[in-house]
């Protein structure tokens, strides 16, 4: 019976609230997909796959959420390995999309699965017990090369896709991490120069679009029309949407085509034309801030230092996610293909955030020190 109450005890600390508000953000994002893809007969079907998604999302969820983390964080290195593999997998065999090489085609079935989406949930899996098992040697900077080269590795995998998105993702992701787990001052000091002086050996290699992109950000009068376009029409829509929004289904830029990729990155405009900034962005806003909130909370909780790391890692893929998508539609970042979490149209980016909630959920769950063993 002892291990029947214990596990009855364990879902005591299932944190409703944390799933209430990322099943409210998603139904809003299936809603707004619908709307984005209003009249584009090719795009029909894609809020009822995002729907199927969440379903599956839910499910992983919960099974995650019932696995005890630490049984993944003891096989971290498998972790790390499988998602190098993955990444491996992609350069030789990956599906072309945009001249971009990121997914592997599941024959037969025609899924296509984003390993980069995986990484970044997995990653702070690994790296957080990686940092754990090396507490003792923060100062050491033989350490901080270490942790680099462990990060590194994933980086430079995805930045050879190209992916230059996802490939500042993880960087900020080690960084948050690091620094929380105590990396010094000087530290940073010294890889902030390294770091500047690789962007400017890196500039020349990347892929053509990558550097209009970051051209057309910096110096958008100098940019080809067609890629000032996109970020003019996510402006138009945003400026036009007002406090209160055009209303569901009526935005004019998303209605009449002016949009480009409307479901994925540009979504936060669609949300933002239609339903105003009270009703749309606000809503977005806080909901991923609520979400935001009780990661944090369980990071807080947990007495495990590769708990904590893992929470704040996870929190950090959000945020950071969330801030580049937005600043992107705004005009603030240049464009990169990074998803508003939730919300944007992807089936492995929605149930990775999927797993990445159930895997905090599996560390509040056994936050309790008399329930550990």
């Amino acid at each position: 019976m002892g291990g029947m109450e214990a596990r009855t005890s364990v879902w005591r600390y299932f944190d409703i609230w944390l799933v209430a508000a990322v099943l409210l953000l998603t139904s809003y994002g299936i809603l707004i997909i619908r709307s984005a893809v209003t009249g584009a007969p090719a795009f029909e079907a894609l809020p009822g796959d995002q729907i199927q998604w969440a379903v599956i999302g839910v499910i992983i969820m919960v099974v995650i959420a019932s696995i005890d983390y630490r049984v993944l964080t003891s096989s971290h290195w498998y972790i790390y390995a499988g998602l190098v593999l993955a990444l491996v997998l992609v350069l030789v065999a990956g599906a072309l999309g945009n001249e971009t090489r990121r997914w592997i085609e599941i024959p037969g079935i025609g899924i296509r699965i984003q390993p980069s989406e995986f990484g970044r949930i997995f990653l702070p899996i690994t790296f957080g017990q990686f940092l754990a098992n090396r507490r003792n040697r923060m100062n050491q900077f033989s350490n901080t090369i270490a942790s680099l080269i462990y990060v590194g590795v994933p980086i430079a995998l995805i930045f050879v896709e190209p992916d230059l998105g996802m490939s500042v993702l993880y960087i900020s992701v080690w960084f948050v991490m690091i620094w929380l787990a105590g990396l010094p001052l000087s530290h940073f000091a010294i890889l902030a120069v390294l770091g500047i002086s690789a962007i400017a050996i890196v500039f020349p290699f990347l892929a053509d679009y990558q550097q209009e992109r970051i051209t057309t950000f910096v110096n958008p009068e100098d940019a080809d029309p067609d890629d000032r376009f996109n970020i003019e029409q996510a402006q138009i829509s945003i400026g036009s949407g007002g406090w209160w929004g055009k209303g569901y289904l009526n935005g004019t830029q998303s209605q009449l085509g002016f949009l480009r990729v409307q479901h994925t990155d540009f979504i936060f405009s669609v949300v933002t034309e239609e339903m105003g900034l009270v009703f749309g962005s606000l809503v977005v806003m806080v909901l991923i801030g609520f979400i935001l909130w009780r990661i944090m909370r369980a990071a807080w909780l947990s007495p495990d230092p590769a708990g904590k790391f893992i929470c704040v890692g996870i929190a950090t893929v959000i945020f950071f996610q969330t801030a580049v998508n937005i600043g992107m539609n705004v005009r603030l970042v240049p464009v990169t293909g990074l998803t508003l979490p939730f919300v944007s149209y992807g089936g492995s980016s929605l149930t990775t955030l999927f797993i990445g909630i159930g895997i905090v959920q599996s560390v509040l769950m056994r936050h309790r020190k008399q329930e550990f063993g």
